[in-house]
């Protein structure tokens, strides 16, 4: 088997003027992205650069982000994709740990310094490309199971964790979305708008539409307005984003003139999609979303719900990829009732080589074959998973097991509530208490009392948000998830808001 970055090569000979990627104005088939990555390839190996190295990318998604990321493979080195909406604090740490051979980046980033060798593919362009117009650079042999990237939490949690992907981890899961989820075809566009950086829109978007020969239209950050837009003018047929992005653009005002006839599907992942929500997107815009669910130890997709010919399930992730095995197991390990409630156990073709350097980590994460996800999940009758909560977020209140989706779902469904999230905080009486932050929409004006009211029609008492703080925004991570962490730190010095 060769590199996950045959693809590319693949097509350049197979479709050489199609077009791979658009940037604004700018466009790059094929043909001319493959020899763009052979001759930065090219430059790469004359600083030094080649197999056994790792070299680490902090840029927003780009052409120059594709360029770097081939050139990577190209070179036989393996790419250390790094979010660069992270701290410079957090980029450092991770460089420390994974001792990149070269970074790509902009020099004004200030975890760029001397230990590192930077590039610059914008200043540097004439030197790093200047051999792309030669001819195609050959792939390195290379093994299925040798680590084709590194990807890394956001570091916001003590040492951060690279996770090691392989090259049949990536290529199983581009076959995976490209023809089981999505039916891909060269004639599809995807939008890139997820960070590269992160295994969502690393694997199921970056990887699986190389693989499939298609197009994404880039963009380096999230507007629902500018999305809309790009899928009337670029003729998107696939969005894939994150939660908040499909309650926004279930709000957004459409821009009059707009043809989004071409839009045929969405993905959802990164966190549960609210059900409420689901429905307002799909009833608006007549394309069908699938919510997923996955973890970047398995590549990511463990379960997805079909879009064409398939039943789905309201509130559910769908149903198993090809080869991917589930058990929802007790505290004990044993395997629970159908429709009782335990921890997700993956076993599947996506599984993680394991975490870089972290020897001890993987073999309490991966265990006798299954990857213990953390997760608290069910399996019903037609083996559809719904995912409840993550394990350590669940809420021990009063010697209850609360889920704060539980309570997140009902607030979606109360007008003028944009987002929320249930923690716990530390509570004499009850062990911890549940306390929801809750952003009103724009203009509208949401009285805690009425809202811990409404939740009371709707859920058991000890359910029941005990107090609750309105907020602009929720605090979130590099990758666009609500960050629970900062949400507890606050808490420890939030007064109480009537």
């Amino acid at each position: 088997m060769s590199s996950i970055g045959n693809s590319l090569r693949h097509h350049a000979a197979l479709r050489p003027d199609h077009v791979a990627f658009i940037e604004g104005e700018r466009r790059v088939t094929y043909r001319e992205l493959d020899l763009l990555a052979s001759g930065c390839a090219r430059g790469l190996a004359e600083k030094g650069v080649g197999p056994g190295t790792r070299v680490a990318i902090v840029l927003p998604n780009s052409i120059e982000w594709v360029i770097a990321y081939q050139a990577i493979l190209r070179a036989g080195a393996v790419p250390v994709p790094l979010n660069p909406l992270l701290a410079d604090v957090e980029i450092e740490a991770i460089l420390q740990d994974c001792e990149p051979a070269a970074l790509f980046t902009r020099r004004s980033r200030g975890a760029a310094n001397a230990r590192w060798l930077v590039l610059d593919l914008e200043a540097e362009a004439a030197d790093l490309l200047s051999s792309s117009a030669e001819s195609s650079m050959p792939l390195p042999p290379c093994s299925p199971t040798d680590t084709a990237v590194i990807l890394y939490s956001s570091g916001s949690t003590g040492r951060p964790k690279g996770v090691e992907l392989t090259h049949y981890n990536l290529l199983w899961n581009a076959q995976a979305f490209a023809v089981d989820l999505l039916r891909l075809t060269p004639a599809d566009r995807g939008y890139g708008v997820l960070p590269f950086s992160h295994v969502f829109g690393h694997t199921c978007l970056l990887t699986t539409f190389l693989y499939a020969g298609a197009s994404v239209s880039l963009s380096p950050r999230f507007s629902p307005e500018e999305t809309l837009r790009a899928i009337d003018r670029d003729r998107v047929t696939i969005f894939m984003g994150v939660p908040t992005m499909y309650w926004t653009l279930a709000k957004t005002e459409i821009p009059p003139g707009l043809d989004l006839s071409c839009w045929r599907a969405c993905v959802s992942g990164g966190q549960a999609l609210p059900e409420d929500v689901h429905a307002r997107f799909e009833e608006r815009f007549s394309v069908p979303i699938s919510e997923g669910y996955g973890m970047t130890e398995a590549s990511p997709s463990v379960c997805g719900a079909r879009l064409f010919d398939a039943r789905r399930k309201p509130g559910s992730a769908g149903q198993p990829y090809w080869g991917v095995r589930l058990r929802i197991v007790d505290e004990e390990g044993r395997d629970v009732p159908t429709g009782e409630r335990g921890e997700i156990l993956i076993s599947s073709p996506g599984l993680a080589k394991g975490y870089f350097r972290r020897p001890d980590l993987t073999a309490a994460t991966f265990r006798d074959g299954w990857l213990h996800s953390g997760d608290i999940g069910m399996l019903d009758e037609d083996g559809f998973l719904y995912v409840v909560d993550r394990k350590k977020e669940v809420i021990i209140s009063g010697g209850y097991n609360v889920y704060p989706r539980e309570i997140e779902e009902v607030a979606h469904r109360i007008d003028g509530v944009l987002e929320v999230a249930a923690i716990g905080e530390a509570d004499e009486r009850l062990g911890e208490k549940i306390v929801a932050y809750v952003v009103p929409e724009p203009g509208r004006k949401l009285l805690p009392e009425e809202l811990i009211e409404k939740w009371s029609a709707s859920l058991a008492r000890y359910k029941v948000p005990r107090e609750v703080r309105l907020l602009h925004s929720l605090p979130r991570n590099a990758t666009g998830k609500v960050d629970r962490l900062r949400l507890r730190a606050m808490s420890q010095t939030f007064g109480k808001q009537t």
